[in-house]
C-alpha cells in the first residue's frame, strides 16, 4: 500500500490525470511502536486511516515535507517539549505545496496548481478526542489566487475570467464554500467585471480577505493588463501600468463594490511568488487595518512600506506611512505575518533585486504603532537556510511565543522560540526526518 500511494502522489505533482480529472486517492498514515516505518525509506507498509492523526493529540498542527517530497500532517501537545520523529503520529496528504489556513477548529489546506483546478483538504480538531479528523477533500474548478474566511464561509477568488460570449476577460469569480461536519461543500459561485472598479481601464486581480465582522470585507486589487480575449485559463498579474498605486476594495456578501480606498504613497498590495499573489492586507486585535506593498514591481518608484486604514475609516490614514525597506537596509519583504496587537512578523528578501523566485531568508518584527523595526537575532545566516524557498515556513504565534521553523543546510528542521518584544531567537525542538516544516497552526 504504502509504494503505491507514494507512486501515484508523485504522478499528481506532475499535474497528471489526477489533477485534471478530480480522481481521489486514498490516505496513509504510520503506525506507532516496533513495526513503524519510515517514510522517506520505501519500504514495509502502514495502517491507513482516513479518521485521524495516528495516535497524535493535542491541538498543534505541523505540516511537514520528507526528503522525498512527500506531506504529512502531525499533531503534539507541546512545541517546546522534546523532538519529535516523522516515524511516528503522521497522517500522509495527497497532494504538495499546500497553502494552510486556521479558523477556529478547522484547518483548510489548498493547493494552487497554476491552469489546472486547485485542490483542497479539511481537517478538524475536536477537543473530546483531542485529535484532527478528516473534513474531507475538494476541488476548485475555476482555481484560485486569493482565499480568506468571511461570515463562517471560506472564500475563494481568481482574476482573468472569460465571459459565456467570449468578448470580455476582466472578470474576477469568487466561489464560497461551507465549511460542515461533513466536509469543504461548495455554496454558490459568483463572477464580478473588473474593468471599471477603479476607473483605469485595466482588470483586476484581488488579493487578501479581510473580514470587517459587519457583513462586509476588504480585499485589495491588483490593476494589471488584460490577456487576449478568448484565450481562457484565467489569469493573475499581467503588466501593471499604474505601479506607484495600491487600491483596497469595501465588498459586500453579495460582491457590490460599497468603497474604493485609493492611494499612490505605496504600489500595490500584493507580493508575488510565481503567478500567485500573496497577502498583504491585515487587521488587528484593535480592528485597524494595515495595507502592506512589499513593492514588488520593477517599474514601481515607490518604496516597500505600509499604510493604514484606522477602524470605521472611509480612507487612508493621510498622517500615517511606514517606509520599511530604509529600516531593512534596503531590502525588500517578501510575506507578511500577523503576530499581535500591532506588531507584524516580515520574511525579508536575501537580495535586493528581486524576482519571483528569490528566497526570503531574513527576518524581521515591525510594530507598526511606534514603526519600530528589529532584525531577528539567534537564527541561522541566511545562505545557511533551506526551508522557506516557495510557500512553506510558515510561523505561528501562540502562548505569548512567535514559533518559527527553519531548516539549516544539513539539518534536520527546527522550531524556533522567538521573543516579539526583542526579536532574539532560540532554537528549540526539531523534527527528525522533516526536510521542511511547512506551516504550524494551533486549533482550538
Amino acid at each position: 500500500m504504502r509504494n503505491t500511494f507514494l507512486s501515484l502522489s508523485k504522478m499528481t505533482k506532475a499535474g497528471l490525470f489526477i489533477c485534471l480529472f478530480g480522481t481521489t486517492i486514498g490516505f496513509a498514515g504510520c503506525s506507532s511502536g516496533d513495526d513503524t516505518v519510515s517514510p522517506t525509506n520505501g519500504g514495509g507498509s502502514s495502517s491507513v486511516s482516513d479518521k485521524a492523526v495516528r495516535n497524535g493529540k493535542g491541538s498543534y498542527f505541523i505540516a511537514v515535507k520528507s526528503d522525498n517530497g512527500t506531506e504529512y500532517i502531525m499533531q503534539t501537545n507541546s512545541l517546546t517539549a522534546g523532538n519529535l520523529d516523522i516515524r511516528n503520529n503522521i497522517m500522509e496528504l495527497p497532494q504538495t505545496e499546500y497553502t494552510w489556513m486556521f479558523n477556529n477548529h478547522n484547518a483548510i489546506g489548498m493547493v494552487y496548481q497554476q491552469q489546472f483546478a486547485g485542490l483542497g483538504y479539511g481537517l478538524r480538531w475536536t477537543s473530546d478526542e483531542a485529535q484532527f479528523s478528516k473534513l474531507g477533500e475538494f476541488r476548485i474548478d475555476t482555481r484560485f489566487s486569493n482565499y480568506g474566511f468571511f461570515n463562517g464561509q471560506l472564500l475563494t477568488s481568481v482574476g482573468g475570467q472569460v465571459s459565456a460570449d467570449g468578448k470580455r476577460n476582466d472578470g474576477a469569480t469568487f466561489v464560497f464554500w461551507n465549511i460542515t461536519n461533513n466536509g469543504v461543500k461548495l455554496d454558490h459561485t459568483k463572477t464580478i467585471w473588473t474593468e471599471d472598479i477603479t476607473g483605469n481601464g485595466q482588470q483586476v486581480t484581488f488579493s487578501s480577505i479581510i473580514d470587517n465582522g459587519d457583513g462586509t470585507f476588504l480585499t485589495a486589487m491588483v490593476q494589471s493588463a488584460f490577456h487576449q480575449t478568448g484565450t481562457g485559463d484565467g489569469s493573475s498579474v499581467g503588466e501593471v501600468k499604474y505601479p506607484d498605486s495600491v487600491w483596497v476594495a469595501k465588498m459586500d456578501k453579495d460582491l457590490n463594490v460599497l468603497k474604493v480606498y485609493r492611494d499612490n504613497r505605496i504600489s500595490y498590495a500584493a507580493g508575488q511568488y510565481r503567478s500567485q499573489v500573496l497577502h498583504e492586507v491585515f487587521k488587528t486585535n484593535d480592528g485597524t487595518v494595515y495595507v502592506f506593498s512589499n513593492a514588488f514591481n520593477t517599474a514601481t518608484t515607490r518604496k516597500a512600506g505600509a499604510l493604514r486604514i484606522k477602524k470605521g475609516a472611509e480612507e487612508f490614514d493621510k498622517d500615517y506611512y511606514f517606509d520599511i525597506q530604509t529600516s531593512a537596509d534596503g531590502y525588500k519583504f517578501r510575506r507578511v505575518w500577523y503576530i499581535t496587537d500591532s506588531k507584524f512578523l516580515l520574511e525579508i528578501y536575501n537580495e535586493k533585486n528581486i524576482n519571483t523566485m528569490t528566497a526570503g531568508h531574513q527576518f524581521a518584527i515591525v510594530d507598526m504603532a511606534s514603526k519600530k523595526f528589529t532584525w531577528l537575532s539567534g537564527i541561522p545566516a541566511k545562505n545557511l537556510i533551506t526551508s522557506g524557498a516557495e510557500t512553506g515556513g510558515v510561523p505561528m504565534y501562540a502562548d505569548g511565543v512567535i514559533y518559527l521553523p527553519i531548516t539549516q543546510f544539513g539539518q534536520d528542521a527546527a522550531i524556533y522560540q522567538v521573543n516579539p518584544e526583542t526579536g532574539v531567537a532560540t532554537k528549540g525542538i526539531s523534527i527528525k526526518g522533516v526536510t521542511e516544516i511547512r506551516t504550524l497552526g494551533k486549533l482550538n
